[in-house]
């Protein structure tokens, strides 16, 4: 007759490596979150991720913005003569034919 397996043993080590486990896991999660909170790449960084976005936001908005008043602005140059003429007069220095041209000194 075989001699009686006792499961007891097994069980108590079943218990025990669960136990382990268990504890394992607790300590592991707190260190990850001392160092999520407290390091340098935790929360700091992503609050400051956070503002970097909207300040890149932003400014895409002002460009977009800039953007759509210089399509404007090309647009009534290429409808308008008024403003080729305003252009060449007061960013080019350009006049008619027998204009005269009177430049004031600061």
């Amino acid at each position: 007759m075989p001699a009686p397996v006792s499961t007891r043993d097994t069980r108590r080590a079943t218990q025990v490596t669960l136990k382990a486990v268990t504890l394992l896991s607790g300590v592991l999660t707190i260190v990850f979150l001392v160092s999520f909170f407290f390091s340098d790449r935790g929360i700091a960084e992503l609050q400051h991720a956070r503002h970097r976005v909207n300040d890149l936001r932003t400014d895409i908005r002002q460009l977009e913005s800039d953007n759509a008043r210089l399509r404007s602005e090309v647009e009534s140059a290429r409808r308008s003569t008024f403003a080729v003429e305003k252009i060449a007069r007061e960013d080019l220095g350009m006049a008619r034919a027998g204009e005269r041209i009177y430049m004031l000194r600061n």
